[in-house]
């Protein structure tokens, strides 16, 4: 068994890994490289032939997990891409509003190249379309959580509930060979307890390997019953001045959950 990094590394975004088992290649997500200086990975070779794996699974639909899904089925990927039910759902939304800001993107850059008469390091054109996304729908295969599938007589996964966003999952993927059981747990990004949309994360009582997600992880989350007590507080001194509140936000499970405390 052999696992390769291939995003996400001193970095946040381009979440990616191979798991290599001999006869069985098995990706675990596609993200997109969203920090500026990274973005030129994503116009990169794999460093894998897509045609040489297998099995796609994904922990959950943000962009620096599936982004790179559409380019990914481009190149040459023919095998399933295995998600929960809400992922499937929601993954031809986030991919195709992904493919229309690329394609907005990289017709605003020309006219721009045009006017200033220069040239970027990519041409302009979008890393891929909305026909690339509609393309990857066949692959799309849902797995209900907890249950473990077999992706031969010696691999099966499960999918277990990472509370981030709706259909967010943490990955344990099982194999037996004549060096016995083992199974190592992918976890995505997990999320908080007591959020008021999301389940609990999952947690396990053993794992021979875990690969985790840390972008934030040195960080204590302050308690989540002072959300109601400051957003009110904050949306009460601006009405007051006489001011507009501007809210950024992730459009996935974070514009719910404020959606929700307003509502309260």
């Amino acid at each position: 068994m052999n696992l390769q990094f291939l995003g996400a590394t001193r970095q946040v975004t381009g979440s990616s890994y191979l798991l290599d088992i001999g006869k069985m290649k098995i990706l675990i997500d596609c993200g997109l490289y969203q920090e500026r200086e990274y973005a030129y990975r994503n116009w990169k070779e794999f460093p894998v032939s897509p045609n040489e794996i297998q099995y796609l699974l994904l922990t959950h639909v943000h962009l620096d997990h599936s982004g790179l899904i559409p380019k990914f089925v481009r190149d040459g990927f023919s095998g399933d891409i295995l998600m929960t039910p809400p992922s499937k759902q929601m993954l031809p939304i986030v991919l195709s509003d992904s493919a229309r800001n690329l394609q907005e993107d990289a017709a605003f850059k020309k006219r721009r190249h045009e006017r200033e008469g220069k040239r970027g390091p990519h041409p302009e054109i979008p890393l891929y379309t909305v026909q690339d996304v509609e393309n990857c729908y066949s692959r799309l295969k849902e797995v209900p959580y907890g249950d473990f599938t077999q992706l031969d007589n010696q691999v099966r996964f499960c999918f277990h509930d990472a509370g981030h966003i709706l259909g967010s999952a943490m990955i344990e993927i099982t194999l037996e060979d004549e060096k016995g059981p083992r199974n190592i747990i992918f976890s995505g990004d997990i999320g908080q307890w007591n959020k008021p949309l999301l389940n609990d994360p999952s947690v396990f009582d053993h794992a021979d390997y875990v690969v985790m997600e840390s972008t934030y992880g040195d960080r204590d989350h302050e308690e989540p019953q002072t959300v109601d007590e400051k957003l009110c507080t904050a949306v009460k001194e601006t009405v007051k001045a006489g001011g507009n509140v501007v809210i950024p936000t992730f459009a996935i499970e974070r514009a719910q959950e404020l959606l929700y405390h307003f509502s309260r």
